[in-house]
Formats: C-alpha cells, sequence, structure tokens
C-alpha cells in the first residue's frame, strides 16, 4: 500500500503517503479518508514527504482539502514543496479557511495551527 493510515484517541487521523501516488491509487486513499470522515474525524493530517509533488499527488490534496471543507474537520497537508501546494489551493481556493500548509509533521499536528492560529 502506498499510504497508510492511524488515527489517535482524539481523533486526529494522520495519512502518510509512502511513495508517489497513482491515478489508480488517488481514489483509494480518497475513499479511506471518507471513511475516517464519516467517523468524525477531528482534524486529517496528510503528510506527502520531503519530495516534489506530482500532478496526481496535488490533485488528491485538494480533494482532500475538500472533502474536509465539505464536513467542517481541520486539514492540514505536509510538503516539502509547498510553493507548487499553495499555488494550487489559490488557483482553486474557496471561501473560508484553507488547509494548514507545514513542512513537517510537528508543526501540522500543533494545537496552535490546528486551529488556524498563528504561532505564539
Amino acid at each position: 500500500m502506498v499510504f497508510s493510515i492511524a488515527r489517535d484517541a482524539c481523533a486526529i487521523v494522520v495519512v502518510t503517503v509512502h511513495g508517489p501516488l497513482t491515478v489508480d491509487n488517488r481514489p483509494v486513499l480518497c475513499r479511506a479518508v471518507d471513511d475516517e470522515l464519516r467517523l468524525h474525524a477531528a482534524r486529517v493530517v496528510v503528510d506527502f514527504g520531503d519530495g516534489e509533488l506530482g500532478p496526481v499527488d496535488v490533485s488528491t490534496a485538494l480533494r482532500i482539502e475538500r472533502m474536509c471543507r465539505g464536513r467542517a474537520t481541520a486539514c492540514a497537508l505536509v510538503t516539502g514543496d509547498r510553493d507548487r501546494l499553495r499555488q494550487a489551493l489559490a488557483d482553486n481556493a474557496a471561501d473560508g479557511y484553507g488547509p494548514v500548509i507545514a513542512t513537517n509533521l510537528a508543526a501540522a499536528l500543533a494545537p496552535a495551527r490546528a486551529a488556524g492560529l498563528p504561532p505564539t
């Protein structure tokens, strides 16, 4: 499996992508995240790693962000390719808060970042 999912006692769902996604992996990953959202996740964090994001990775991130927004669930995306993801999110902007975009998992899981607040 190219991704793994963990859920903690606080209903924070962490998705770790272990390699580049293919068009066949995208719907499987999105369905797995949707299943977690149906179980009332408090927050979804998707870690794409340090590498450059491919087109399927970007479209998957956008899809997961829309799914989280539709269920009023906080979303954080972890990537070393923040500029590409920020541009894609700006091109597909919706009203309201967007996801947190972080360079590492610790920053994405920080309480202030999850609430959309600037770090103190």
